[in-house]
């Protein structure tokens, strides 16, 4: 994961043909295959993209560039956030890197941004998952919760909670904003990202251990797994 000022940027590398990878990036019934609900796409310079991510999610724009078999970039349609698309032929395979260009990044909040770059790095992986074993992780993506919003702590290892919604697993636990959790059933949380994979790993109404660092104090409270709040 880099960030430098108003962009951010995931990558992956595909061990597959360029050809494949090129397609399952730029054709609708491939996006289809590993990313999409549904895509419609006129891919050409000037043409039109659209596509549902499913959980709630979609995203829509307009192709300024395409150099075949290299890049693409899709500017959205506020004008200002661009994604850019590059694709590169390493050693082990194609390496896929798609960066995130908008103005507003800068002062987006981290939570916003590791979440949004979180959930690049999931489709990625299934992008992986799907052109080399065929199999289709998205059912297995997002499925539980506990109810924060929390962000990689800048001193220390852990994800600090930001806010509880009212009423959460979270809320009922004892959590509170500020606390910073660096265990999940005394597994070391190294941050967001590390959080929410054991998280999503749990079972539906299945408890779990947070060992909670609040100031100089350290706690262990226990908190049911919640269905996440937005189906595929």
């Amino acid at each position: 994961m880099t960030k430098v000022e108003n962009f951010v940027k995931r990558e992956i590398v595909v061990n597959a043909p360029m050809e494949k990878v090129w397609e399952a990036l730029t054709k609708e019934e491939h996006l289809n295959k590993w990313y999409t609900k549904e895509a419609k796409l006129d891919f050409r310079v000037g043409g039109k993209g659209y596509m549902d991510h499913g959980w709630g999610a979609t995203s829509e724009g307009t192709f300024t560039e395409i150099v075949p078999m290299r890049r693409f970039v899709l500017q959205g349609n506020d004008g200002d956030f661009t994604t850019i698309t590059n694709v590169e032929v390493v050693d082990e395979g194609v390496k896929v890197s798609i960066t995130y260009s908008a103005s507003y990044l800068e002062e987006m909040d981290a939570a916003s941004k590791e979440n949004m770059l979180f959930g690049t790095g999931q489709f990625l992986e299934n992008l992986k998952s799907v052109y080399e074993t065929g199999l289709d992780n998205r059912k297995n993506l997002w499925q539980a919760w506990i109810g924060i919003v929390h962000t990689t702590h800048h001193e220390s290892i852990g994800t600090e909670i930001l806010q509880v919604n009212d009423g959460s697993a979270a809320a009922n636990a004892g959590l509170q904003p500020g606390d910073i959790v660096i265990g999940l059933d005394n597994v070391p949380v190294l941050g967001y990202e590390s959080f929410e994979r054991f998280l999503n790993s749990k079972a539906i109404n299945e408890p779990v251990s947070l060992q909670v660092l609040r100031g100089a104090e350290e706690l262990e409270l226990r908190s049911n797994v919640e269905p996440y709040p937005v189906s595929y």
